[in-house]
């Protein structure tokens, strides 16, 4: 049962992560020129929906994640990994600024969730990547 969340966890991270850096360079990197000026690519809107529905698969992830292992290995293991404690303070920050997008529409405090999820966001992928190919 371990070995399917694991997989499971794995799966729903790397799709979140992949999908996630597609949309920041089609947000950031990919225009449409149009008579009445420079717009956002026409993905841009399908895949920030998507991300905000897939991103919830990995956060359901990380629930099964929670007691099983996180929290033994918090608690119980003598030498703690420091990916793991990084990735689930940044998982943290990551998950909190992507609702505070959703959730803010003031400027400044819109552009410091945006800035902090992209941040965290590029720092969970090395990080992730480092904590699942680091195995013991």
């Amino acid at each position: 049962m371990k070995s399917k969340i694991y997989r499971f966890t794995h799966i729903a991270a790397y799709l979140t992560i992949l999908h996630g850096l597609f949309y920041l360079v089609v947000k950031y990197f990919f225009k449409v020129e149009t008579p009445y000026g420079e717009r956002p690519h026409w993905l841009q809107g399908y895949l920030q929906s998507a991300h905000i529905l897939l991103s919830p698969l990995f956060l359901f992830a990380m629930g099964l994640l929670w007691n099983g292992h996180i929290m033994t290995k918090l608690r119980h293991s003598t030498r703690k990994r420091i990916s793991g404690v990084t990735l689930l303070c940044v998982c943290l920050i990551m998950v909190v600024s992507g609702y505070g997008i959703q959730a803010f529409y003031q400027e400044t405090a819109k552009a410091i969730q945006v800035w902090a999820h992209i941040g965290t966001g590029l720092l969970f992928v090395f990080v992730y990547t480092l904590h699942h190919l680091k195995r013991r």
